[in-house]
This record gives structure tokens, sequence and C-alpha cells, in this order.
């Protein structure tokens, strides 16, 4: 059925549950990001989350019961349909192990738009009244239509600006096994058939499995925080726009596009992720970190 505009500020019903040091590492774990800072608890200021995983939490919150399809409307063949698209990720701290988090989440926008439905739902994740995170997540229902008249609600900040940053063409190459999909959506309990399962992939009109958009982007931002010897605790904010998928097994390539410091000394870095094809998979991807 169409998804109507009428879920703009929409509320779904919040997530609360415990990150435990063994969610963290085992998120990292899967990415094979093995950094000191991800998996060492005997570090006497703790282990340091992966700036992707606050997206774990946020997939708990759609999946669970009278959220996600259920709670707008979607079938499940409708809900299959949906890819992610956008993320924009501002992280406010560290997430420590083990905290008491509340995820809440509300329709920002539905927009149509000519390949379907453009969902976006702004996400806060909090710990005992302080904020740990914010995001804005795009997904497209290919297909899908919408009904009634355009609202917006909440909009994300502007985007950070490459034409201001100077150019850096640095890249690299990162091997991705035909088992990725299975240990990434265990380890960060993030579970859709479309990754894992065959017969499900080629029902949605895919001729095998791809990896996760968020395991892309987590491999991209690992890589350009070693590119620029930066470290995970230092990111503020990170997005991109995903596009092309990526088969496995299979290759990707990171490429830094350019960098920026402001006088602060805040940098931002822009880049991209291709597949083994030559296609964007992660575009307009930014990272932006404070000063050591």
């Amino acid at each position: 059925m169409p998804l109507d505009t009428s879920f703009v500020d929409h509320d779904f019903t919040p997530w609360q549950g415990t990150v435990d040091a063994r969610w963290l590492m085992a998120y990292a774990a899967g990415l094979g990001h093995t950094r000191t800072a991800y998996l060492d608890t005997t570090r006497p200021e703790g282990i340091v989350s992966h700036p992707l995983f606050p997206i774990c939490p946020e997939w708990a919150l759609l999946t669970q019961p009278g959220t996600g399809r259920t709670g707008l409307g979607l079938s499940s063949e409708e809900s299959l349909r949906g890819v992610h698209a956008r993320h924009d990720l501002h992280l406010h701290r560290n997430i420590g192990a083990p905290s008491e988090i509340t995820v809440t989440a509300r329709v920002a926008s539905v927009e149509r738009t000519s390949a379907g439905a453009l969902l976006t739902v702004r996400f806060q994740g909090t710990a005992d009244g302080e904020p740990h995170w914010t995001s804005w997540m795009s997904s497209l229902y290919r297909g899908v239509e919408v009904t009634g008249p355009e609202r917006t609600g909440e909009r994300p900040p502007a985007l950070p600006d490459p034409t201001a940053a100077t150019p850096d063409p640095s890249s690299g190459v990162l091997d991705i096994p035909a088992w990725a999909p299975h240990v990434y959506s265990e380890c960060g309990r993030i579970w859709n058939p479309i990754h894992t399962d065959l017969a499900v992939a080629r029902g949605a009109a895919l001729p095998g499995l791809i990896l996760h958009g968020s395991a892309t982007l987590a491999h991209g931002v690992e890589w350009v925080l070693q590119a620029l010897d930066a470290r995970p605790e230092q990111v503020r904010r990170l997005g991109c726009s995903f596009r092309a998928t990526v088969p496995v097994p299979g290759k990707i390539h990171p490429t830094l596009r350019a960098v920026h410091t402001s006088p602060n000394g805040t940098r931002t870095a822009h880049f991209t992720v291709l597949n083994d094809s030559g296609e964007a998979a992660v575009r307009d991807a930014f990272l932006v970190f404070a000063a050591p």
C-alpha cells in the first residue's frame, strides 16, 4: 500500500536495551577492524565504540514489533524493497560499556521520487539523559507510491562543503569475502535476509548476495582514519549516499577525495568507496573529526 505523508512527525516506539562490551567488540570484529581501542577491555578508559555502531540499536528499534513496516502500514513485500539511501550521523560522545541506551525515532519526511517513496527517520540515542548520537537515515522503497500532501518535518543540518577542501587522491583496496554479510549481520545484530539469503536476494531482482551499505561505509571510515592517522574517538560526524551494490565475494576501493582543516583544528575528509566494477557504492561521503 502507499506510504502516506501523514506519517511525518510520527514517533516510533522507543527502544531500550543494554549495550555491553560484547556487542561493541563483536561489531568491530565482524568488520575485521581490530585496533586496540575497539577490543582491549583492560584499557583504563575502556573500549571505544566503532563510529558506525549506533546503526545497531537503530536497527533494533526499526525491527521491534509494531515498528518498521507494521508501524507504517507497509506489507512484507514492500518492506523488502527498501534500500538504505542516505545516512548522516552526529556523534556526541563515546558509548561506554555497559550503557543502558534509549533510542527514539521520528519520521522527518516522506517524499515522492521517480524511483519510489523516500522515508527519512531521525534517531536520538541517549544514556542517563545524556545524548550520545543523533542521526538521519533515509530509505528508498522502490516502486512504493506516496499519498497525501507534501509535508516535511525536521531537516538535518547542511552537509560539509567539499569545494572548500584540498584535493587528496589517496586510494586503497579491501577484499570482501563471501561470508562477510553473514558475519556482519550476526555480530552487529543487523539481520536482513537480502544480504544473507540467496533466494530472498534473487527475489529482489539481485543476481546474488550483497554487502550491507553500512558495512561498506564502515570500511571506508576505518580506511580514512588510518590514512589520516586519526582515532575513532575523534569522530564527530559522518555520512554518505548509498548507490551501487557490492557483490560478494569482491573488492571495494576507498578513495580519499579531499581534506579540509578548519581554524579550530577540526578536519573534514571527503571520500568515496567504489565497487569492483568502478561504480560508487558509497558516494558523497564525509568524515568530520576533532583536532588531536
